[in-house]
């Protein structure tokens, strides 16, 4: 079959060259799934199946595109395009009711304020607030705690630009975040946030405070979030000792 290339135009297209990619994609699908490309091998070429196939480069590309929605092969540079599964991923949609849901503190938690200081990022605490190096912010060194046991549940770093650093003298009997802190009370809406979750270890300087031991694993998350205008106004870097959290996180099948 002859591919017809004037119709390279627009992506993922409807016409008779979309269902010719559409075919080479499930050929290229049934080849994996049957171990004709075993995991970790790499594909042809795009010119070998173009060749193939008897089509242009650009309805391969559209072939590989699916694949790789499909989370069967991904493009390594320098190597070329790999099998990275056998079975396409089933869709999941994760839902939280609110962005506190996904670490849920025993109840009955507050927050102890250790220090507050005002400082400049450096190019390394840069990177982390996602800001100018040399932007000023108000920093609180604080522990999370519950009233029931004796173990801090976390350490926190609470980076405020310095207009909603009045946010650190509210009074705060319920232990609510910050975040819903200054929403509340400071009329800053949180429109945006980015939640990045890894395994770390507990650092020498907070072994004793957290009441762990130095490189015992901690979970480390930490949330950025913007205002209306895009721009950050709040980050927390937060770590965990292990067993001192869960999560809560629910999944809905489509």
């Amino acid at each position: 079959m002859t591919d017809v290339k004037s119709g390279d135009a627009g992506p993922r297209a409807s016409s008779g060259q979309g269902a010719r990619y559409l075919e080479i994609e499930a050929v290229l699908r049934r080849e994996i799934e049957t171990g004709v490309h075993a995991l970790g091998a790499r594909l042809p070429t795009e010119h070998e199946l173009c060749a193939r196939f008897d089509v242009s480069r650009f309805t391969v590309r559209q072939a590989l595109s699916g694949l790789r929605e499909q989370g069967l092969i991904e493009a390594t540079p320098g190597v070329g395009t790999v099998v990275i599964a056998s079975r396409r991923r089933e869709g999941f949609v994760q839902t939280l009711s609110s962005i506190e849901e996904l670490l849920q503190y025993p109840s009955e938690t507050y927050r102890r304020q250790l220090k507050i200081d005002h400082i400049k990022a450096s190019p390394e605490l840069a990177m982390l607030l996602k800001s100018k190096v040399g932007a000023h912010w108000v920093r609180l060194k604080a522990m999370r705690l519950t009233r029931t046991s004796s173990a801090p549940i976390s350490y926190l770093d609470i980076y405020v630009l310095p207009k909603f650093a009045s946010v650190f003298d509210l009074p705060n009997p319920t232990g609510a975040p910050v975040v819903r802190q200054i929403e509340e009370h400071l009329d800053c809406r949180a429109a945006h946030a980015q939640i990045e979750i890894f395994v770390g270890h507990i650092t020498a300087e907070l072994a004793a405070p957290l009441m762990a031991q130095e490189n015992d694993p901690a979970l480390i998350i930490i949330r950025r979030y913007r205002g209306p205008d895009g721009a950050i106004f709040l980050v927390t870097y937060s770590v965990h000792p292990e067993s001192r959290f869960s999560l809560n996180i629910e999944f809905e099948r489509r």
